[in-house]
């Protein structure tokens, strides 16, 4: 509460006049010390002035001022209006307040006062920032109940709240009734939609309404086409994503740096790293400087593409442009070089990583660990599993699978058993692999007893033996 003594006293019209100067208002501190000075001096307030003084302090976000203004209001002698609610609300909706925005909406409605488009738009968005898309839809269905008819900034509040809440079927739903009541979606609504379609992973739903856009005449921008792009990477279409960049170009149009990543995340979740760094370059070219999510993706995609070099210039160039590559990253490199069986470049990027600061993860050691095994360095492997157990990580059934094969490849048939009893220990139940990989241990020590005791256990724990199994 703002405390102000209400009485008979001099007109204040004077301070309200000072505040509605130019300049004045749009500083809510400003506002707040006229209205002081005026309670001070026994000034009794006007509605508007009231108004005027909230609605500073929503300006300036400052939701619990203006809801003290507003409970200072109620509980003078000055009727409160929907404009003050309205004032009130909004002030909330600024400040993500969605409760604080519901309560004085229901206040509004004990009070006799009839809320109105504004009124509703405000919580309905309020709700949305808050991620309450059942309560926006709620609030949706309430104003239509009171004969008010829903704008194209309700609808646009309402959409955004489902695409909020991952709500793509609801957001379809509520662009379908603007269409039915002859309201024209705007391109911020078909991006709300699209963005909604995305995060519910469905590229085809987000491709049509970017189709739809065209169709409307009206100009897809950056942010419609960046959402589709990145709805086609969600739903592995590489192709599709490449389409709209494209066409993103063709209309003169600049994908800027979101637009780069999801096209180029998408070409590495479908494999194509010569299109991801293709991508990568274009980017450059056109003046845009990658940040680290961009070359996170392009080493992601090389990795992928089993392009271990690629990766470890991408990594090199990174640290040239004086940016820091974090955990990712560095285990993405490693992982690449995991697939091509360059165990020493794996082994450095993990030094790299500690001498950085970083601490390696829990897949950072199993792609180490991976790397070694496969090219044959059973005690590189273990040292490494050995370091990730110091460190308090705990290793997972990829790490005893990893550090198991390892030993086998290296005919350490004993250091392969330890393992396993090991990994039982820690409850971790193994798989066939692992057990594969012990049985080939054991094949490689010439250690047929224990071949045979393991394919046991395989049987006794339900597990199927491979044909490469009962081979060995």
């Amino acid at each position: 509460m703002l405390g102000a003594w209400r009485g008979s006293g001099p007109d204040g019209s004077h301070f309200e006049a000072a505040a509605k100067k130019p300049g004045r208002t749009a500083h809510w501190r400003e506002a707040l010390q006229l209205f002081c000075e005026a309670s001070n001096k026994r000034v009794k307030h006007s509605l508007g002035y009231y108004c005027s003084t909230i609605s500073a302090c929503r300006k300036g976000q400052q939701w619990q001022r203006a809801l003290s203004l507003l409970s200072e209001l109620v509980a003078s002698t000055v009727e409160a209006n929907v404009i003050s609610y309205n004032a009130g609300i909004s002030a909330c909706e600024k400040g993500q307040q969605w409760q604080q925005a519901l309560a004085l909406l229901s206040q509004m409605v004990e009070t006799k006062l009839e809320p109105t488009v504004i009124s509703y738009t405000a919580v309905i968005s309020a709700c949305g920032k808050g991620q309450q898309w059942k309560q926006a839809l709620a609030l949706l269905s309430q104003m239509v109940e009171t004969k008010l008819e829903p704008d194209t900034i309700i609808y646009s509040a309402g959409i955004s709240a489902c695409e909020k809440g991952q709500q793509w079927q609801q957001a379809l739903a509520l662009l379908g009734q603007m269409v039915e009541t002859k309201l024209e979606p705007d391109t911020i609504i078909y991006s709300a939609g699209i963005s909604a379609c995305e995060k519910g992973q469905q590229w085809q739903q987000a491709l049509a309404l970017v189709r739809q856009v065209v169709e409307t005449k009206l100009e897809p921008d950056t942010i419609i086409y960046s959402a589709g792009i990145s709805a086609c990477e969600k739903g592995q279409q590489w192709q599709q994503a490449l389409a709209l960049l494209s066409q993103m170009v063709e209309t003169k149009l600049e994908p800027t740096v979101i637009s780069y990543n999801a096209g180029i995340s998408a070409c590495g979740k479908g494999q194509q790293w010569q299109q991801a760094l293709a991508l990568f370059s274009q980017m450059v070219e056109t003046k845009l400087e990658p940040d680290t999510i961009i070359y996170s993706v392009g080493i992601s995609a090389c990795e992928k593409g089993q392009q271990w070099q690629q990766a470890l210039a991408l990594l090199s160039q990174m640290v040239e442009t004086k940016l820091e590559p974090d955990t990712i990253i560095y285990s993405a490199g490693i992982s690449a070089c995991e697939k091509g069986q360059q165990w020493q470049q794996a082994l450095a990027l993990l030094s790299q990583m500690v001498e950085t600061k970083l601490e390696p993860t829990v897949i950072s050691y199993n792609a180490g660990i991976s790397s070694c095994g496969k090219g044959q360095q059973w005690k590189q492997a273990l040292a490494l599993f050995s370091q990730m157990v110091e460190t308090k990580l705990e290793p997972t059934v990829i790490s005893y699978s990893a550090g198991i094969s390892a030993c086998g490849k290296g005919q350490q048939w004993k250091q392969a058993l330890a393992l396993l009893s090991q990994m039982v220990e820690t409850k971790l139940e193994p798989d066939t692999i692992i057990y594969s990989a012990g049985i080939s241990a054991c094949e490689k020590g010439q250690q047929w007893q224990q071949a045979l005791a393991l394919l046991s256990q395989m049987v006794e724990t339900k597990l199927e033996p491979t044909v490469i199994t009962t081979l060995l």
